[in-house]
């Protein structure tokens, strides 16, 4: 289950803006703690990875 997604505005919440990066973001919203831990380790090559919650997604972004 890939799913790269592009950088948005979320102008329906109260944060911060955000500095614009070219880190790619993958939606994990779907996936369980367990998942995302072996969807990272099957499907990146690096375990310098975050997770970004915004409204009611959680994304993992990939540190370079």
């Amino acid at each position: 289950m890939n799913q790269l997604v592009e950088r948005f505005d979320d102008e329906g919440t109260d944060r911060e803006p955000v500095a614009e990066s070219d880190r790619p973001r993958i939606d994990v919203s779907d996936l369980q703690a367990k998942g995302v831990e072996e969807f990272v380790r099957t499907n990146v090559g690096t375990d310098r990875v975050s997770l970004e919650h915004r409204g009611s997604h959680t994304y993992l972004v990939v540190e370079e």
